[in-house]
């Protein structure tokens, strides 16, 4: 009996201490989004199967010598301002101006009606994580940031208290809750 307490006691510690890094690991992403988005949720089917709808991308800084036909970019959409298009190179050409670029959406017939000035690329596309869009469009709710972030931490600050209660009442009281969070 004595080992399946202290197993379910290891099992409680555990699980407290794996929602808390879930929960720091949550805030950490929070905060990032908020102050210099490194990940950028995809919206919309043109590079399927390579990258899908709500798949999660890491933009790069890239210098336009490094860039090659078959890389993954990322760039303003030059009709609809702010909103960013991430689409593979199919050509480049030098020009007066500088180097441009045309893109093509892998599950676009045509390529981009338009050429992109390699001087305008937000980056390049060096990680797909797949469906992490869904993730930090969930925490981006109420919801999800009161389920990811507040219960766990919520979860913590209960089993602190209750650590510390238990310390203090009489050593025969309390026999179940002490067995559970490992206080003989």
């Amino acid at each position: 009996m004595r080992s399946l307490d202290r197993s379910m006691s290891r099992f409680l510690v555990t699980g407290v201490i794996l929602l808390i890094v879930f929960a720091i690991a949550a805030n950490f992403v929070i905060i990032a989004q908020a102050l210099f988005s490194p990940l950028n949720v995809v919206e919309g089917d043109s590079m399927n199967p390579a990258i899908k709808d709500d798949d999660a991308v890491i933009i790069t800084d890239v210098d336009a010598d490094h860039l090659e036909i078959g890389d993954v970019v990322a760039f303003e959409d030059p009709e609809i301002g702010g909103q960013i298009i991430i689409h593979r190179i199919v050509s480049m050409e030098n020009e007066d101006s500088g180097l441009v670029i045309e893109t093509k959406g892998d599950a676009n017939a045509h390529p981009d009606p338009y050429l992109t000035p390699a001087n305008r690329l937000a980056g390049k596309v060096s990680v797909v994580l797949p469906h992490a869009g869904l993730f930090l469009n969930y925490l981006r709710t109420p919801s999800g940031f009161i389920i990811c972030v507040v219960c766990p931490v919520f979860l913590l600050l209960l089993y602190l208290v209750s650590h510390w209660y238990l310390e203090k009442v009489e050593p025969g009281e309390g026999f179940f809750a002490r067995n559970i969070i490992c206080l003989r």
